[in-house]
């Protein structure tokens, strides 16, 4: 075995920086030791006295972006910082501040796909062309991959550039600039007109009637599903936050204008932090019934699940068996739990409630009811536009 010919090196101020040689490279190239790591450059010269020169000037300026923090130790790299950021997320969920479920998400998605991308990379490297490999190789591992999808990977790495910024590992936030050559689908959020919330909550209701005689669980799992979905569609809440609601949250109280029986819903967690609303009067029925199938006597100090189970299944082959799963849209969008929410707001708005009250009582803001939900009823919220001297006509769904 031959012994290969050793390339040239030497130094410059005093040892601090080699100025070396690399097999394959006609440049000589500068480099130091940091904190464990061997931070290097070329100095695309190929005289020496020249590399010298152009070393020793990219040193000193290493030396500042160290000084000024630009320039991350080992022990910022991102899988490190990546938990640091989940412990303090975590935090925010048990003060109340931000939900379980977004929680468990963003967990999810950083430990099944993004941190074993960026492993050991330190946090002060990513950047805008970071994120744009990142995003093709997902695209070329995984072809069907939505745009939403790769939306919730942006937000799950910013969580973590959060978190080295608000430490001090790094200086400033990069900025993630995305360039789509198509514009996105712009289509409503899918909800159920009346007829279909009709033919929805009948179709649950004859299936719990045909268990009723067969197993009472199953019996008491269809009610449950019954009234959640009643509930839903009364209150306009979030899944997340139904999820958490409890017994005691949810307060009976009687409506002065009319005199009829209306919710107050407080202590409402979800992914916006902390929240309260006010049910429309649908919702007054489901939750009396909650309280009778299982025998609660006090609601008021009853701290136990208003929901016990998430009947997402049994919802989704409902849906199905009676062709509700998709929304007469263009093109056609799925419908689930969430949009049970969209169908509070839009119910809502055709009945002539203000935009504002609307995405106050759902704590969003009024932007997102225009976009989402306003702007695609239009035609139907100008039901009174030629009415002239005549009582004006509402809806009630």
């Amino acid at each position: 075995m031959t012994n290969q010919k050793a390339l040239p090196t030497h130094t410059v101020l005093d040892g601090k920086v080699h100025v070396f040689m690399r097999d394959g490279s006609p440049f000589w190239w500068g480099g130091f030791h940091f904190k464990g790591k061997y931070i290097r450059t070329s100095t695309k010269q190929v005289q020496s006295d020249a590399a010298d020169a152009v070393a020793i000037q990219w040193y000193f300026k290493k030396q500042t972006e160290i000084a000024n923090g630009l320039i991350a130790s080992p022990k910022h790299a991102f899988d490190k910082v990546a938990e640091e950021a989940l412990t303090s997320y975590k935090g925010l969920v048990t003060r109340g501040i931000r939900s379980q479920i977004t929680f468990d998400g963003i967990e999810g998605i950083m430990r099944s796909r993004i941190i074993p991308y960026f492993k050991k990379m330190p946090v002060i490297e990513i950047d805008n062309t970071t994120w744009h490999k990142f995003k093709e190789d997902m695209v070329n591992e995984y072809p069907t991959i939505k745009r939403g999808t790769l939306h919730q990977y942006k937000n799950a790495i910013r969580v973590v550039l959060n978190q080295a910024y608000r430490v001090g590992y790094i200086k400033e936030l990069p900025i993630f600039k995305d360039e789509y050559t198509a514009r996105r689908i712009d289509s409503p959020r899918p909800w159920f007109n009346s007829a279909e919330y009709k033919k929805l909550h009948s179709a649950i209701l004859a299936h719990a009637k045909q268990l009723q005689k067969k197993d009472r669980l199953q019996f008491a799992h269809a009610m449950e599903l019954y009234d959640y979905v009643i509930f839903a569609t009364n209150t306009g809440m979030r899944v997340g936050e139904l999820r958490n609601a409890r017994v005691s949250d949810v307060k009976v109280f009687t409506e002065k204008t009319s005199g009829k029986e209306l919710l107050l819903i407080s202590n409402i967690k979800g992914k916006r932090g902390s929240g309260s609303c006010q049910s429309f009067y649908g919702a007054v029925a489901p939750f009396k019934r909650i309280l009778e199938r299982r025998g609660i006597k006090k609601p008021q100090t009853c701290d136990e699940p208003l929901f016990l189970i998430h009947h997402r299944t049994m919802f989704n082959v409902i849906l199905e068996k009676k062709g509700l799963k998709f929304a007469p849209t263009n093109p056609p969008s799925k419908r689930d739990f969430v949009s049970l929410r969209a169908t509070y707001i839009c119910f809502r708005l055709l009945n002539g409630a203000p935009i504002y009250e609307v995405a106050n009582n759902c704590r969003t803001s009024v932007a997102v009811i225009q976009e989402s939900y306003a702007r695609h009823l239009s035609a139907q919220l100008l039901k009174n536009i030629n009415r002239v001297g005549a009582k004006v006509e509402g809806w009630d769904y």
